[in-house]
Order: structure tokens, then sequence, then C-alpha cells
């Protein structure tokens, strides 16, 4: 690995926080002002704070603005000298749910935890598990060879393999200083 890899690492999340974070409209940005709209945010920082210390919880942050109502399912990124591997956990969730699309450089993992409960009559006194849609948005770096992805799931863990294009980057080169 070379030692500027290791000062600036490959932002794998470029697209995802570049689309996390919106522009407020004009709208929006004439009724910060409106006294209704201050007392909204105030009950708002209220409940944010009720659920803090929850993994799941309908308030939750991610990348510094309000959840979307889309689970996030963790990901592990490895590399080798021929390869990038990506392991996506996704426990309760079918492969059939689960849609992968790759353009312009970016990964797309998206699919539905669905709930499947048998027993409608039920009382629930506690629900920690997490349902609903989920995407994941990965920036590839410039050397991952588009034309070379493999899927595999089993037990609840997609994993992606993307072999390098060693083409992509030239190889390190001495330059003489004259």
């Amino acid at each position: 690995m070379e030692f500027k890899q290791l000062l600036t690492p490959w932002n794998w999340f470029k697209k995802e926080e570049e689309q996390s974070q919106t522009t407020p409209s004009p709208n929006v940005l004439r009724a910060a002002n409106n006294p209704l709209v201050q007392f909204h945010r105030e009950i708002d920082k209220i409940f944010e704070s009720v659920f803090q210390g929850f993994p799941v919880s309908p308030f939750r942050k991610e990348n510094g603005s309000a959840w979307s109502g889309m689970l996030l399912p963790h990901v592990d990124i490895g590399e080798s000298k021929k390869q990038y591997t990506i392991n996506v956990e996704v426990p309760g969730v079918q492969e059939k749910d689960i849609e992968l699309t790759l353009a312009d450089g970016t990964l797309v993992i998206r699919g539905e935890k669905r709930d499947e409960q048998e027993n409608r009559d039920q009382h629930y006194h506690r629900i920690e598990r997490s349902y609903g849609s989920f995407q994941r948005m990965l920036s590839l770096p410039a050397d991952a060879d588009e034309n070379a992805v493999e899927a595999k799931f089993n037990n609840g863990v997609l994993t992606i393999t993307i072999a390098k294009d060693p083409q992509a980057r030239p190889p390190v080169r001495k330059i003489s200083i004259t």
C-alpha cells in the first residue's frame, strides 16, 4: 500500500454523503423565523434527546441530516492486491429483495426488509427489530474494474467482489529533477 493512500484513503461514501446534504428551499429559509416552526424544532429536539442512545430511532441522524426513513445496513470494505471485497450485513432479508446496480462509478445496494408477522393479534411489549427499505451508495475507486463484479448472498451477508484493473492507474514512477 502506498504511503499517500494511507494518508488520504478513498472516500467510498462520497455519493451517499452528497445525496444526504440537501440545500434548503427559499420557503424553508423564510419559515425559519416563524414562531410555529421554532416551536416545532424545539419539540423535535426533545424527542431526539429521548431516543438518543437507541440503535434505531425515528429521529436518528445520519451524516448530519435528518434520518431519511431508510435503514442503513452495515458494510465492511476490504482490499487486497487483486480486488475489493464489500460485505453488507442484511439479516432477515431474502436474496430476491436485494437489488444491485452499477453506473458511473457508483455501486447502489438497495432492498427491503419485510415485516412478516404470523400472529397479527399478538400484543407486543417491545419491538427492536427494524423493517423497511434500505440503500447504500458506494463510490468506487478509479482502479475498480466495473466489468468484473460478482455478488454472493449467504446467511444474511451480501458479499460483493470487485476486481482491480491494473491498467486504470499508472504505476508509480520517479521523476528526475533538473
